[in-house]
C-alpha cells in the first residue's frame, strides 16, 4: 500500500512538470478549420521586391457575417494567388465558398487590402477589394463585389457580382486598402481609398512632391451620390501627393463633433495624416498640431479608448526591433542635419518606433477644454485635441517589423489589450546588403547585375519573429502601462503575418484572432479566456436606419461601477484588414451592467437600462431620439486658464552640437529660456525678465495693474545679445535697495569672451546698465545656474553658479563657483567645487542651523547637498542615493511637517534610455582616439547585456580606429559596449553609471532624505521646470511639472509628451495624477515663474505661454 502511494505521488509529481501551462490563445490547424489559405509568393527576376518594395507587404483579412446566419466569415486576399472566401459553419470549422461566390480576383495582378460595407443597401456585406504593383492601370482597378444575397438558404451560400464601374469606385491607383465611412453624415457610405507611390524620388525634391498632385500615388475620396459614387478628393481637403506611401488607415472622433475624422499612415519622409472633418464635406490636415511626432515608416493604426477615459487613443506601428541585433543592423544612422532639412521644408518630427498617441482632450479656440463626452453641438465645436505619445513608457515602442496594431479586449477584463501581427519575409533593410545594394547601383552595375542581386536577395537569411500581444495592465487612474504576454498567451511560435482580424468566431465570448501569413497557412488563434478564467462581458449590436444599416460610426459607452468603457464601430482597422463583429465589451467581474448608451452618426441617441450579462443586445437607431448635449457633457471647470498676459518668442541659434562631438545625448546649446521676477522699478509689482539665446537680447517686462506684462527695452540688454543667457537672478547687489540683474552666460561650443556673465545695476527706477569691469571676476566658462543668498551671514547677498559642459568637450564640466559679495557689489571668489555637469540649484537651511545649505542637481551624478558650515563660507560636501540624470530641484514641504523635502526632475521613462541598480546606465569617456577631444560612448542593458547606444556608422565616426575591427554591420550587431571599445579602451576609460531616471521627491524624514518616485504621468518626457502649490485649493500642496526634449540625439528621438502635469497631494507626501488640468503647455518649456495667480512658461525655441489659476487657495 505504501508503495502505490508512493509511485502514485511520484507521477503526479513529476508528470505535471512535464505538462507546459494552457496559453491564452491556442492556434489551431487549417486542417481542423478548414481555412486552407496561403499567401504563397513566388519570386522571379521581374517579381522581386527589387522591383516592387512592398512585394513582401502581404495579404489582407475581412471578417464579416457574408450570409446573414450571425457567424463572421472570412474573406482573405493574396497578393499572387487567388483570394479565398470561407463561411463559418460553427464549431471554428469554415467552408471555402471561393469559386461559387465568384470573389477570386483578377488573376496575373496584385492584389492588397480588403474592406466591407453594405455598399448597395440591401442588408448583405460587400467586399471591395485593392489592386497595385508594377502592372498596367487595367490591371490595378480595385474591385467592388456586390452580395446578390443567400441563393439557397439551406445551404447558406452566396453569390457575387463585381461592379466597381457600374459604382465609380474602379480606382486605379496604386492602392493599399480602402475604408468606408460616413464622412458627411448623411446616411450612407462614402469611400476612402489609401494609395501608395512606387516611384523612387531624390531627397532635395521632398519639399516640390509634397505641393504636387499625383493621380496614381495620391489617395482618393469618393463620395456618395445616391448609389454611384464621385470622386471629391481635392474639394474635401484630402492631400494626393506623390509623397503619400499610404500603407495604414482608420477613423475615429478625435475631437467629440460626431463626425468621422481619418489618420493615414505614410510611409518614409511624409509624415502620416491626421485629418479633422469640418462638417461640411471637408477635412482639414491637422497632425502636426495635434502630435508632437510620428513613426517614420507607420504601416498599421488602430484607433480606441486605452485607458477608459471615453477619448480615442492612437496605435501606429513601424520597424523597430526589441534585440540589440536586429536593432543595430536594421535601424538606419542617426543624421541630425538631414531631419533639419525636412523640417524647414515642411515637413514633421519622425521617429522609427511604434508610437502611442493618447488623447488628452479637445481644444476649443486653441485652448483644451474639460468638456468630455459624447457631442457636441455647433456652437461648441473643438478645433483639434492634443496627444500625448507614451509608446516608451506603456512598453509597445519596439515589436520589430510591424503591421497590424489590435486594440481589443482579449482577456475581457474591461481594458483594451494589443495584438501586433509581425514579420518580412527577407531583411531587405539588412544595412549590409543595402550598402552592398548601393555599391552595385555607384559602380553601373545595376542592370546587368539584376539576376546575381536576385540571387543574393533570395540567399538573404529570413529572420521570422514571433507576434506580439500586450496584456494592458493600466492602473486605475495612472498612466496607461501594457505587459509583454507572448509567452503566456500563445505568441511564441515565429512566422509572417501583416494582414490580421479578430472576432468572436465561436460565439463563446472571448475574441478569437485570424492573421493572413506569408507563404504559411493561415492561423487562426481560438481565446480560451471563458473556458480557463470566465469573466463577464456585454455585446452590442448595431442596427442603423437606411443606407447605413451597419452603423458605421456609432459610438458605444458602457457603465458599470462608476467607470465607462467606449468604442466606435470603425470596421477598417490594423492593416490591410476589415472586421465586421458585433461591439464587445469585458466586464471582468463586475456584476452587472449600469447602463448602455448608444450615439448614432445622426445625432440621435439610444439609452439601454436592464441590460443581462453575457449577452448579445439589440441597439436600433429608430429608436434612439434626439440627443440632449447637456444630458451628458460635464460642466468644466479647468483649474488653469491660458490667457495672452506676456508677448515674448525665444529664437534659438542654429548651433548643431553632434557635428562637434558625435555621440552626444542631446544638444547641449540649447538649454534656454530661464526667467527672474521681482519688482524692478518700485511701483509694488513683480516684473519679468526672459533670457534670450546668442544674437537675441533677453527681455524686461514690466506689469501693469491688469495684470499685463509689457516690454520694457533696455539698451545695455541689447548691446549684450551676442551672449547666450542661461539664467537669471534679481537681488540687491549693492546694497541701495532695489532690485539688480545677474545673468549667466553658456554656451556648448563658443567663443570664449562669450561666456562671461553680466551683472546690471538698477538704477532705482528700472533702467540697468552693465557694472564696471572688474566688479564680478572672470569666469570665461560655460555656465547653467545661479542662486542668490547670503552665504557668510554678513547681510548682503552672495552668489552661487553652476557649472556646466566644457566647451566642446562632453562630459567633461567647469567647476561651479561661490562669489563673496562685499556688499558693494565687489565679487571675488570665494570657493569652487567640482560637482560634474551642475543643472539646478535651491538654497535652503536643510540642517536647520540657521545657516543656508546649498543642494544641486547635476547630470550622471548624485543630488549633492552642500552643507554651510556656521555662515564661515566652509562647506561639507555629502551626496543623497541614486544617480540621476538630474535636470531640476525644488524645495517644498510635500508632507506638511514643517521640514523641505524635495522635488526632483529626471529624465523619467519614456524614452529608449533604461536604467536601474541591477542594470545601469554606463558613460565611458576618454580621449580613446588621441585627436585632443573626448569621446563619450554610453551604454544601456538591452535583454541583460549592456550594448552601446549608438549604431555602427555614428560611433566608427567618433572613433575612427574602430573600423578595422567592425568591418560591416554585423560584426558590430553582437558586439557589447565593452566588446566595441576593447579593453584597452575599456580599462582607460573613465565611467559614469546612473541607477536612477524617474522624476520623483526625496522625503526629508528626521534629515534624513529618502527617494520615491513620482506617478507614471511623471515619467512621460524629462522635466525642466517645477512649481509646487495648492492648485485645487484643499489646503495640500501639489506639484506642477513640465518640459520636453526635442533634442535627443534621433536614436533617442524627441520625446514631448509633457503638455502640464498636475499632481495632486494628499498632505502625507503621497500624489496622483490630476488630469484634464487646463494646461496644454507646447515645447520644450525651461522655466515656470509664479505671480500672483499667473503662471508663466519659458520654452525653448518657442513662445513664452501664461496661465491664470482659476482657483481660490484653501483658507
Amino acid at each position: 500500500m505504501k508503495n502505490k502511494w508512493g509511485i502514485w505521488l511520484a507521477a503526479l509529481l513529476f508528470g505535471s512538470g512535464c505538462q507546459s501551462e494552457p496559453t491564452l490563445f491556442e492556434q489551431l490547424d487549417a486542417s481542423e478549420t478548414g481555412i486552407t489559405f496561403t499567401n504563397q509568393l513566388t519570386e522571379t527576376e521581374t517579381a522581386n521586391i527589387l522591383a516592387y518594395e512592398y512585394f513582401y507587404n502581404g495579404g489582407g483579412v475581412a471578417v464579416g457575417d457574408f450570409n446573414n446566419d450571425g457567424l463572421p466569415d472570412v474573406y482573405l486576399t493574396g497578393n499572387q494567388v487567388p483570394n479565398k472566401l470561407f463561411i463559418n459553419r460553427g464549431n471554428l470549422n469554415f467552408d471555402d465558398v471561393t469559386e461559387q461566390a465568384g470573389v477570386a480576383g483578377r488573376t496575373d495582378s496584385w492584389k492588397t487590402g480588403v474592406t466591407l460595407a453594405d455598399v448597395n443597401a440591401d442588408g448583405w456585406l460587400d467586399i471591395y477589394v485593392c489592386y497595385s504593383g508594377n502592372f498596367p492601370a487595367e490591371k490595378r482597378k480595385n474591385q467592388l463585389f456586390i452580395n446578390l444575397g443567400s441563393t439557397h438558404k439551406l445551404q447558406k451560400q452566396v453569390q457575387f457580382r463585381e461592379q466597381a464601374e457600374a459604382y465609380g469606385i474602379a480606382d486605379a491607383g496604386y492602392s493599399t486598402q480602402g475604408l468606408f465611412f460616413d464622412y458627411d453624415t448623411d446616411g450612407d457610405v462614402d469611400l476612402f481609398v489609401l494609395n501608395h507611390n512606387l516611384r523612387g524620388y531624390q531627397r532635395k525634391e521632398a519639399a516640390y512632391l509634397k505641393k504636387e498632385f499625383d493621380a496614381d500615388a495620391g489617395d482618393r475620396l469618393y463620395r456618395n451620390d445616391s448609389g454611384h459614387f464621385t470622386d471629391v478628393t481635392k474639394d474635401a481637403g484630402i492631400i494626393s501627393n506623390a509623397l503619400g506611401f499610404g500603407l495604414g488607415i482608420a477613423t475615429g472622433d478625435f475631437n467629440g463633433d460626431n463626425k468621422p475624422d481619418l489618420y493615414v499612415c505614410n510611409d518614409y519622409v511624409e509624415e502620416d495624416y491626421a485629418y479633422l472633418n469640418n462638417g461640411d464635406g471637408t477635412f482639414l490636415e491637422r497632425g502636426k498640431e495635434m502630435m508632437g511626432h510620428f513613426s517614420y515608416s507607420t504601416m498599421g493604426v488602430d484607433i480606441a479608448d486605452v485607458n477608459n477615459d471615453a477619448l480615442p487613443d492612437i496605435f501606429t506601428t513601424d520597424m523597430l526591433p526589441e534585440d540589440n541585433r536586429r536593432q543595430k543592423i536594421l535601424s538606419w544612422p542617426d543624421n541630425w542635419n538631414v531631419q533639419q532639412a525636412m523640417l524647414e521644408n515642411g515637413f514633421h518630427w519622425q521617429n522609427m518606433r511604434n508610437m502611442l498617441q493618447m488623447n488628452q482632450g479637445w481644444m476649443e479656440n486653441g485652448k483644451r477644454s474639460m468638456e468630455q463626452g459624447v457631442n457636441r453641438p455647433e456652437s461648441a465645436r473643438r478645433e483639434y485635441p492634443l496627444f500625448s505619445e507614451v509608446g516608451q513608457l506603456a512598453g509597445v515602442q519596439a515589436t520589430d517589423w510591424s503591421w497590424a496594431g489590435l486594440l481589443a479586449d482579449f482577456d475581457n477584463d474591461g481594458l483594451k489589450d494589443l495584438f501586433v501581427s509581425n514579420g518580412f519575409v527577407r531583411d531587405y533593410t539588412d544595412l549590409d546588403f543595402v550598402k552592398y545594394y548601393a555599391d552595385e547601383q555607384m559602380n553601373g552595375e545595376g542592370q546587368k547585375s539584376k539576376k546575381s542581386l536576385l540571387d543574393h536577395l533570395q540567399k538573404m537569411p529570413a529572420t521570422p519573429t514571433h507576434h506580439y500581444i500586450f496584456k494592458n495592465a493600466t492602473a486605475k487612474g495612472n498612466q496607461v502601462q501594457f505587459a509583454n504576454k507572448v509567452k503566456e498567451w500563445g505568441f511564441e511560435q515565429t512566422n509572417i503575418a501583416c494582414g490580421a482580424a479578430y472576432a468572436d468566431f465561436d460565439q463563446d465570448g472571448d475574441i478569437d484572432l485570424i492573421t493572413c501569413n506569408t507563404n504559411e497557412p493561415t492561423s487562426l488563434y481560438k481565446n480560451q479566456q471563458q473556458e480557463q478564467q470566465p469573466q463577464n462581458f456585454v455585446k452590442i449590436k448595431l442596427k442603423g436606419n437606411g443606407a447605413n444599416a451597419f452603423g458605421i460610426g456609432a459610438k458605444v459607452y458602457v457603465y458599470t461601477n462608476g467607470q465607462v468603457q467606449y468604442q466606435e464601430f470603425t470596421p477598417t482597422r490594423g492593416f490591410q484588414a476589415c472586421m465586421y463583429d458585433d461591439l464587445h465589451f469585458g466586464l471582468g467581474k463586475n456584476p452587472k451592467i449600469d447602463s448602455v448608451r448608444v450615439l448614432w452618426p445622426s445625432n440621435k441617441s439610444q439609452l439601454l437600462t436592464s441590460c443581462a450579462l453575457n449577452k448579445t443586445h439589440l441597439a436600433e437607431e429608430k429608436k434612439a431620439v434626439p440627443f440632449e448635449p447637456a444630458l451628458l457633457l460635464p460642466k468644466g471647470n479647468p483649474i488653469f486658464k491660458e490667457t495672452d498676459a506676456l508677448d515674448f518668442t525665444h529664437h534659438e541659434n542654429p548651433a548643431i552640437d553632434f557635428n562637434t562631438q558625435i555621440l552626444l545625448p542631446y544638444l547641449y546649446s540649447s538649454g534656454g529660456p530661464r526667467m527672474a521676477q521681482g519688482d524692478v522699478n518700485g511701483d509694488g509689482l513683480e516684473d519679468v525678465y526672459v533670457g534670450g539665446a546668442t544674437d537675441q537680447a533677453g527681455q524686461l517686462f514690466l506689469q501693469t495693474k491688469k495684470g499685463l506684462f509689457t516690454p520694457n527695452t533696455q539698451l545695455a540688454f541689447e548691446t549684450d545679445k551676442a551672449f547666450e543667457d542661461r539664467d537669471a537672478v534679481f537681488f540687491d547687489a549693492d546694497g541701495d535697495r532695489d532690485l539688480d540683474l545677474y545673468v549667466v552666460s553658456g554656451e556648448y561650443d563658443v567663443n570664449y569672451a562669450q561666456l562671461q556673465d553680466r551683472l546690471y545695476l538698477n538704477n532705482g527706477r528700472g533702467s540697468f546698465s552693465r557694472s564696471l569691469m572688474g566688479q564680478i571676476p572672470e569666469i570665461m566658462l560655460n555656465k547653467t545656474c545661479v542662486e542668490a543668498f547670503d552665504a557668510d551671514g554678513d547681510g548682503d547677498m552672495d552668489l552661487f553658479l553652476g557649472g556646466g559642459v566644457q566647451t566642446a568637450n562632453f562630459p567633461y564640466a567647469n567647476e561651479s563657483h561661490l562669489l563673496q559679495n562685499d556688499g558693494k557689489g565687489h565679487f571675488v571668489i570665494a570657493q569652487k567645487w567640482d560637482l560634474g555637469l551642475v543643472t539646478d540649484v535651491a538654497v535652503v537651511d536643510i540642517n536647520t542651523d540657521n545657516a543656508p545649505d546649498i543642494i544641486v542637481s547635476a547630470e550622471w551624478k548624485p543630488i549633492q547637498v552642500l552643507e554651510n558650515q556656521k555662515k564661515s563660507l566652509h562647506f561639507t560636501l555629502s551626496t543623497l542615493p541614486s544617480i540621476g540624470l538630474w535636470s531640476r530641484i525644488a524645495p517644498a514641504d510635500l508632507d506638511g511637517d514643517g521640514d523641505v523635502d524635495f522635488v526632483v526632475g529626471n529624465v523619467g521613462l519614456n524614452t529608449a534610455l533604461k536604467a536601474t541598480n541591477e542594470q545601469p546606465m554606463t558613460l565611458y569617456y576618454d580621449d580613446f582616439d588621441q585627436n585632443g577631444r573626448l569621446d563619450p560612448f554610453i551604454a544601456y542593458f538591452n535583454q541583460g547585456q549592456a550594448y552601446p547606444l549608438a549604431g555602427r556608422d555614428e560611433a566608427l565616426e567618433q572613433l575612427a580606429p574602430l573600423r578595422k575591427n567592425f568591418i560591416d554591420y554585423k560584426s558590430y550587431s553582437t558586439a557589447t559596449a565593452e566588446e566595441v571599445l576593447g579593453k584597452e579602451w575599456t580599462t582607460r576609460a573613465v565611467k559614469l553609471n546612473v541607477n536612477e531616471l524617474r522624476t520623483g521627491i526625496f522625503m526629508n524624514e528626521k534629515g534624513k532624505l529618502t527617494f520615491k518616485p513620482l506617478p507614471l504621468a511623471a515619467q512621460t518626457s524629462p522635466v525642466y521646470a517645477i512649481a509646487t502649490a495648492d492648485f485645487d485649493s484643499d489646503g495640500k500642496t501639489d506639484i506642477l511639472l513640465a518640459g520636453n526634449q526635442s533634442n535627443f540625439r534621433i536614436r533617442i528621438g524627441k520625446t514631448d509628451a509633457n503638455q502640464g502635469v498636475i499632481l495632486k497631494g494628499n498632505g502625507k507626501g503621497d500624489f496622483e495624477y490630476l488630469r484634464q488640468s487646463g494646461l496644454a503647455l507646447n515645447g520644450d518649456v525651461r522655466d515656470v515663474q509664479t505671480i500672483g495667480n499667473q503662471w508663466i512658461f519659458g520654452a525653448n525655441n518657442g513662445k513664452v505661454q501664461t496661465y491664470f489659476l482659476n482657483r481660490k487657495p484653501a483658507k
